[in-house]
């Protein structure tokens, strides 16, 4: 699924929007509808972003020195040929071009919708997301981990200004969560029942929960190199066999246990009891299985039990590093209350079963605007913006 930005749902009034477009929209438009204008800095953001998409494309080829930073030979990659995760092939300058034009329809075709439905924004959300785009444009993403670095110091020479940033990142994402509630919310035009969703929810969606045990010890272990130097590694070992068959045997009863009605609450407890635990060692989830991050392993595992099943696999080729899962499938519906009747947890799911379709209506918008795109956007071109990247990091 292309998701859109995820920004929480939210609501606001339509004076803010007039008031935006009258102190951020500058005369040099980029793209324009009969009711809407782009600067043209919103168009460079995009061109960047997509700029970006293609040099990880690209990196992706063994023709492409990541350090040096060269194709082939050459300091550019803009001739490259890549291909997206859509299977579209085209040299890296036409494939950015062509991104970049989608990306700016997409947002006039965000604001052609936001005003068609009469949606809106409240101001103190409104308020919030521009303190939280201003604290990008001056300071970057969390300053406190990854240090400064601020937004403006790479895109004011490019000539992307911050309303033009603000208008392109969380302002559109703002109108997007706007539109799709009116969209497919309980009042929307095209409103989901709880009863589709009920239904989306147990057909796509598993409720797991796992646990595990090594089957190794890890010793730091010291030694001294040729120059006297010491040096301290850590050496896993495999335990002994009867160690591994008694927890073995420990994780088959806790498969049994299940068999005979124990719930799986109590089995968690008495894992965690006898390890000595403090806290739960356990991880649960309630998840698409093919977006799960948990690993293709424990992924293949989960999806051959049945809905109140349990199973333990020793995972790892290497027997010196080998891991003991136990997994249990809950019945999905044991969840439904948790996850639909949820508002947080209802619009989650209600994008994902929704996503794709609301990026192909957005699509089709934009496909069926009457815009004009000004003569700037075709002097700015990715070997444009390739210049100015190489002049700012001098």
């Amino acid at each position: 699924m292309r998701n859109f930005i995820k920004i929480a749902c939210v609501a606001l009034a339509m004076v803010f929007i007039a008031s935006l477009a009258a102190c951020s929209l500058t005369p040099q438009y980029s793209y324009k509808d009969e009711e809407t204008e782009l600067p043209m800095g919103v168009y460079i953001y995009n061109l960047y972003s997509a700029y970006s998409q293609a040099q990880s494309l690209a990196q992706q080829s063994e023709l492409y020195d990541s350090e040096a930073g060269t194709y082939d030979g050459k300091k550019s990659f803009l001739k490259m040929e890549i291909t997206d995760e859509d299977g579209k092939t085209a040299t890296a300058d036409e494939w950015i071009a062509d991104k970049a034009d989608e990306l700016t329809k997409n947002i006039l075709a965000i604001y052609h919708e936001f005003d068609r439905l009469g949606s809106t924004i409240d101001e103190a959300t409104l308020t919030s997301y521009k303190e939280q785009a201003k604290e990008v444009w001056d300071h970057g993403y969390y300053p406190e981990y990854y240090g400064e670095n601020p937004y403006s110091d790479m895109y004011e020479p490019m000539g992307v200004s911050f309303d033009s940033f603000y208008i392109a990142t969380y302002y559109a994402g703002a109108m997007q969560e706007a539109i799709f509630t009116d969209l497919y919310g309980a009042t929307g035009e095209e409103a989901v029942t709880d009863k589709e969703l009920t239904k989306f929810f147990t057909d796509e969606y598993t409720s797991y929960r796992f646990f595990k045990k090594d089957l190794y010890t890890t010793e730091e272990v010291s030694s001294i190199d040729d120059d006297g130097n010491e040096t301290t590694d850590n050496v896993d070992t495999a335990l002994s066999k009867d160690e591994i068959k008694s927890i073995k045997d420990d994780f088959k009863n806790y498969v049994s246990e299940i068999k005979d009605g124990t719930s799986i609450d109590d089995v968690v407890a008495q894992f965690n009891e006898a390890e000595g635990n403090e806290s739960d060692a356990s991880q649960s989830g309630v998840e698409r299985m093919d977006e799960s991050s948990i690993g293709e392993n424990l992924v293949a595992e989960i999806n051959k039990l049945k809905e109140g099943e349990a199973s333990y696999k020793v995972i790892g080729d290497d027997e010196n590093t080998q891991v003991i899962y136990f997994f249990y499938k809950a019945p999905i519906k044991d969840s439904i209350n948790d996850y639909i009747k949820d508002e947080t947890q209802r619009a989650a799911v209600l994008q994902e079963m929704k996503g794709d379709a609301f990026n192909d209506h957005l699509d089709e918008v934009a496909e069926n605007l009457d815009l004009t795109i000004s003569g700037a956007c075709k002097g700015y071109t990715a070997k444009t913006l390739e210049k100015k990247i190489a002049e700012n990091s001098k």
